[in-house]
């Protein structure tokens, strides 16, 4: 077998895996009408009017760059989509172990065809440190399976105990408790973990973004505590149909199934892409 027959073997085996995630929604690409920030609807070429507010609350000190796996429909007209049914449901307290499935599957397999456009988009640098947006929830966070599962982490796990090339860190809730609020103070690092981001590039991995203040307010945190650069990086862009400007979108991205060789990232360097 050839190698390019090895790769279509290969993109076979993905579409056909990825098939059970396939109510998710390709990331639109950037351009009028969608927001270089959150891909959410947008005026223009410009930022929509939530992540102005938000940087300007945050005084710039926001991610550097944002991804998105996959958007997420909430509230649909006819039922309750079976993408915002899972991107609730892999959280909850006794989640059902496919929806927990599903969110992993997604991002170890997406962040894996796409890791080059994500290094590409972002110079070929390197994260020095990952870490997740934590919450007031008593347990293991859901989102640590999620952080877990991205390609470029989960390819650092080894059987003799070899630490990561990218340190894994935990931060904590802040003094604030205002959800839906972008402030820096809602999160905080902690003066043990501070030396390992003082200058250095952080991964910040969330689940799902609605209005994005959540991990943006961690992000600027995480600044405050000396990281050099943030990386945001969401399994789901959640959009709503009940919001009329995010009906036009919704009606786009839903158009068409999903496509796990689609480039969220926009620079198109995926791996198996199809003119290999």
């Amino acid at each position: 077998m050839t190698e390019r027959e090895s790769d279509e073997v290969l993109r076979h085996d993905i579409a056909v895996a990825l098939s059970r995630v396939a109510y998710f929604h390709n990331i639109a690409a950037q351009g009028p009408g969608v927001c270089p920030v959150c891909h959410g609807p947008a005026p223009g070429q410009g930022l929509c009017s939530t992540c102005l507010t938000t940087q300007a609350n945050l005084h710039g000190a926001t991610c550097d760059s944002t991804f998105f796996l996959a958007y997420a429909d909430g509230w649909h007209p006819d039922a309750w989509s079976q993408s915002a049914h899972t991107m609730r449901q892999y959280k909850a307290v006794h989640a059902p172990q496919q929806c927990v499935d599903d969110v992993h599957m997604l991002t170890f397999t997406a962040t894996w065809v796409h890791d080059p456009c994500i290094r590409a988009a972002e110079q070929g640098q390197e994260w020095d440190v990952a870490t997740y947006v934590p919450s007031k929830r008593t347990g293991l966070h859901p989102v640590t399976g999620v952080a877990l599962n991205i390609a470029r982490i989960a390819a650092q796990n080894t059987d003799d105990g070899t630490p990561s090339r990218t340190k894994r860190v935990s931060i904590a809730c802040g003094p604030v408790h205002a959800p839906r609020v972008a402030n820096v103070d809602r999160f905080t690092v902690p003066d043990a973990v501070r030396p390992a981001i003082e200058g250095k590039r952080v991964l910040l991995v969330d689940d799902t973004w609605t209005s994005g203040t959540s991990i943006q307010s961690a992000a600027a945190a995480l600044k405050a505590g000396g990281a050099a650069s943030v990386t945001g990086l969401c399994v789901a862009r959640w959009l709503s149909w009940r919001w009329e400007p995010d009906v036009p979108l919704l009606q786009n991205v839903t158009a068409a199934p999903y496509d796990p060789f689609h480039c969220f990232a926009g620079t198109h360097q995926c791996r198996l892409r199809a003119n290999l």
